[in-house]
């Protein structure tokens, strides 16, 4: 196990390991609120990489990584964006949506309510 102090490195040979052997490269996050500790592992069960961290800042370079990562695994490049307001939506996902069902518009099909009686 191959414990990475530096955050640039551990990214290089993380993505570089999946490049190497995508079928058998797992990738593991965990938090300990308690601790307030982030610990990120990336296997493919020869090489180990892990990298511990503590700092808020590293939030958003984990997020980068994921997003890349994500991407690596689907096959497409990578998205860069400055923030989540910034997507659009294509045409057709702009018009809103409604699902009808026939039970759900007429109230129908539950236990009714009993009457207390006094």
């Amino acid at each position: 196990m191959v414990n990475i102090q530096q955050w640039d490195e551990f990214q290089k040979s993380a993505e570089e390991l999946y490049s190497m052997s995508p079928k058998t490269t797992r990738y593991v996050a965990k938090y300990r609120h308690v601790e307030g500790k982030l610990v990120l592992k990336v296997t493919d069960d020869r090489t180990c990489l892990k990298y511990k961290t503590d700092q808020l800042q590293d939030l958003n370079k984990f997020e980068r990584l994921n997003r890349s990562l994500m991407a690596k695994m689907h096959n497409r490049a990578p998205q860069e964006s400055a923030s989540p307001s910034s997507h659009t939506l294509p045409a057709t996902a702009a018009a809103p949506v409604t699902i009808s069902s026939p039970s759900l518009q007429q109230g129908g099909g539950g236990k009714a309510k009993k009457n207390k009686r006094k």
